[in-house]
């Protein structure tokens, strides 16, 4: 298959998860890499024609996630600028991907360099979600030791003394993050947050703070460890082909299973139980991908 048309069978949605294009793409790693980040570019010279609700172009969806899948830190800038559109731009684009994909990507292409990671953090102009993937992400490069525990802290608490618009999920998703790294030396701030009615109870309570502490900061890294490898891109296929958006195959009817066939089943992947909450393709200007 040539380039060009590989790219093109990549574009277009067809109900079909691109198995066998994507199997060629990573083969062709190096002679398709150029050819995504274009994709990308191209998207974002003018994402509104990609985002209409008649678009069904998905050449920006499978470049994301490719080179997600291929660390490519060529990727890193353009892809911090799809998801730095404002409003909600990245989400009419991207999806679901927005909060499913985002902070291991941004994580995987940034090359050990978070500076443009703080850079979408910081874009108050931006979708929330979009900046609370970042943060979520900047969590991911304090254990890949990419940041220091000292600088992340003190990164976190400065940003709890900035101001955001009226409904903004920021400093909920911020704090969630200050959750996952343990946050006993910003109880103080956490506090004082609560108190000025920064953080939304419903989103996460004080006690769930309290009773993190009650634990080691080790087993509560290692907690966001697991998260990490579970969110990761090694596989594409277990990362891609289970989307609802995408038909699936058909399941044989219980009289159809022998107690062998029962027997040597594999257990069901977690990935395809929350595949039940993601949205048909008729929605996937604003639900492309899984939640989280």
């Amino acid at each position: 298959m040539e380039i060009t048309d590989l790219l093109q069978s990549l574009e277009i949605y067809d109900k079909k998860y691109k198995r066998d294009e994507i199997d060629k793409a990573l083969i062709r790693r190096e002679e398709i890499t150029p050819h995504l980040i274009s994709i990308l570019e191209k998207v974002l010279q003018d994402p509104g024609k990609y985002a209409g609700h008649d678009s069904d172009y998905w050449g920006h969806i499978y470049a994301f996630m490719l080179l997600g899948h291929f660390c490519e830190t060529k990727a890193h800038d353009i892809i911090v600028d799809l998801f730095s559109l404002p409003n909600d731009l990245p989400s009419a684009l991207f999806g679901d991907a927005v909060t499913g994909d985002l902070p291991i990507v941004l994580l995987r292409t940034c090359g050990g360099d978070t500076k443009r990671i703080k850079d979408l953090i910081l874009n108050k102009s931006t979708y929330d979600y979009c900046r609370g993937s970042a943060l979520q992400a900047l969590s991911y490069a304090l254990i890949e030791g990419y940041i220091t525990r000292g600088e992340i802290l003190s990164f976190y608490r400065e940003l709890f003394t900035e101001d955001e618009s009226p409904g903004s999920a920021f400093h909920d998703i911020l704090a969630t993050c200050v959750y996952d790294i343990y946050p006993e030396e910003l109880m103080e701030t956490i506090e004082k947050a609560y108190d000025d009615g920064l953080i939304n109870p419903g989103y996460i309570r004080y006690e769930d703070f309290d009773e993190i502490l009650k634990g080691s900061k080790e087993k509560c890294l290692d907690k966001l460890r697991t998260k990490i490898q579970e969110r990761q891109i090694d596989n594409i296929h277990d990362s891609m082909s289970w989307w609802a958006c995408f038909e699936q195959p058909q399941r044989s009817s219980p009289r159809d299973l022998s107690s062998n066939s029962l027997k040597n089943k594999p257990k069901q992947n977690k990935k395809n139980k929350k595949s039940k909450r993601k949205q048909s393709k008729a929605s996937k200007k604003t639900n492309r991908k899984k939640k989280k």
